[in-house]
């Protein structure tokens, strides 16, 4: 079983495509009353639609206590001292299972197997968890959006490509990781 830390830094990974990381992001901060402030930034990812708003206060505990709510494109989180963990789990085990837009897609690029470096080809998944995407569509292997490590690498041509393997079919579900080719990042699948 992951643990809280392993599963946020897995969501923020699923969402690491090249562009996002550089405009958005998820930060932690501590409060002087004293607390924890979060704050998730949403927009371009499967919960950039969100609309929540929960609220906890111990009336036997001034210290415990949250108040999540959505505004300006990003989930926002106060909470009490010992109340972080607990607010990270209510967006893992909640608000992802049950506020994911099915309709919003990711760009994931699959391996192609049989050549003698690495190949990736164009896909498109929905998020089932902070982890996983299940494959909706596979493009057609198309020698302009492929991807691969170093341009220098490219010593192959589009019939080369239709005589790889791709190990993988519509409806799967994959385990995300992220690799850097030649010009940034991509999401791709984590090695089984």
């Amino acid at each position: 079983m992951d643990t809280t830390l392993t599963r946020i830094q897995n969501w923020y990974k699923l969402n690491c495509n090249g562009d996002w990381e550089h405009s958005y992001g998820f930060s932690i901060k501590t409060l002087d009353n004293p607390g924890w402030t979060v704050r998730i930034d949403l927009q371009e990812t499967a919960l950039e639609n969100l609309d929540y708003t929960k609220d906890f206060q111990n009336p036997e505990n001034e210290y415990d206590w949250y108040n999540i709510r959505t505004k300006d494109g990003a989930l926002n989180i106060f909470c009490g001292p010992e109340n972080l963990e607990q607010t990270l789990l209510i967006f893992l085990d909640e608000i992802i299972p049950n506020y994911t837009d099915s309709s919003f897609s990711y760009d994931i690029f699959l391996p192609l197997v049989g050549y003698k470096y690495e190949i990736w080809t164009l896909a498109k998944g929905i998020m089932i968890n902070e982890k996983t995407l299940q494959l909706t569509e596979i493009l057609p292997v198309n020698y302009m959006e492929v991807k691969v490590k170093d341009l220098d690498l490219i010593d192959f041509k589009q019939s080369d490509l239709e005589n790889l393997i791709l190990n993988y079919k519509i409806g799967d579900s994959v385990q995300i990781d992220i690799a850097e080719v030649f010009d940034g990042l991509i999401l791709t699948v984590k090695n089984k």
